[in-house]
């Protein structure tokens, strides 16, 4: 197989720039501390070569752009495995012609992955990769996606695919979720700083030492009944599956204390968490 010329063009501790005429010459020279320019257009079918090796970056030719971005469509595609693209200006340097990228390309188009370190549209590509070999991943927030599926007189119920959705909006509500109930789940319960009135979430199959549901008899000191639905009635990392279709399969002493029982659809467990919740807050 022919080993492509890869053309050094700087080299420090954190790993290398490298200059090729084509995404095709990418190899098992490669690997994760390596930024790319490769001389190859944009277009999806070039961006995939490289995409296994994980670079710290890449360098795209932009190759005039044209119809549709399809000379630039292929820097999406990278933000898929957040791996920073950008484009080069095709009037700025010539195609498949790495060097030139290097030392004379001026940045046309990036993708998210690339403006989260902080490049941008007119940047000098010399000064880019240098950029993105220096500095470290930018942590991505999470979304904190929050679907309320239940509401009336007694309270609110909202989904959430992870407990790390959860903040101050769910407060005093139940929370069903499509994650475990591992340790992790009750210890991030537990940090959120707010009451809820109940913990709705998937069984995961128990998983072994029956350390997918360790985390609900955490939770009956905190007086929040917790409880789970069996993974074969409810999607795993799906919360809206947990609350619409889940049974109760595992439960705390808190929960079966306000009446919840095995088998209940997690809609009516949610529902006896509300009740709950209003009969202490009505006592007190």
């Amino acid at each position: 197989m022919t080993q492509w010329p890869q053309h050094e063009m700087f080299s420090n501790s954190r790993g290398r720039i490298l200059a090729m005429d084509s995404a095709g010459y990418v190899d098992d020279r490669n690997d994760v501390s390596d930024v790319l320019i490769c001389g190859s257009h944009g277009a999806p079918c070039a961006t995939q070569l490289v995409m296994w090796a994980r670079p710290r970056g890449l360098f795209i030719h932009d190759a005039g752009i044209g119809l549709g971005d399809g000379g630039v469509n292929g820097l999406k595609l990278l933000d898929s495995y957040l791996i920073p693209c950008a484009s080069v200006d095709g009037q700025s340097a010539r195609i498949s012609d790495g060097r030139d990228m290097y030392n004379n390309g001026i940045i046309s188009r990036v993708n998210q992955a690339a403006i989260r370190m902080g490049l941008e549209i007119g940047m000098k590509v010399i000064d880019a990769a240098g950029q993105l070999l220096e500095k470290n991943p930018v942590q991505v927030p999470a979304a904190r996606r929050q679907i309320k599926v239940h509401s009336d007189e007694l309270g609110q119920v909202f989904a959430l695919d992870t407990v790390k959705y959860a903040d101050q909006r769910i407060a005093g509500s139940v929370l069903c979720m499509g994650s475990h109930a591992a340790r992790a789940m009750a210890s991030y319960v537990d940090d959120l700083g707010f009451n809820l009135s109940g913990v709705i979430t998937n069984d995961v199959g128990l998983s072994k030492d029956n350390s997918g549901i360790e985390g609900l008899a955490l939770l009956d000191p905190f007086d929040v009944p917790a409880a789970t639905v069996d993974c074969n009635t409810a999607r795993v990392g799906d919360a809206q599956s947990t609350y619409f279709t889940g049974r109760i399969s595992y439960l705390n002493e808190t929960a079966i204390k306000i009446g919840i029982k095995l088998n209940d659809p997690a809609k009516l467990a949610a529902h006896k968490m509300l009740q709950h919740a209003n009969d202490k807050k009505n006592k007190n």
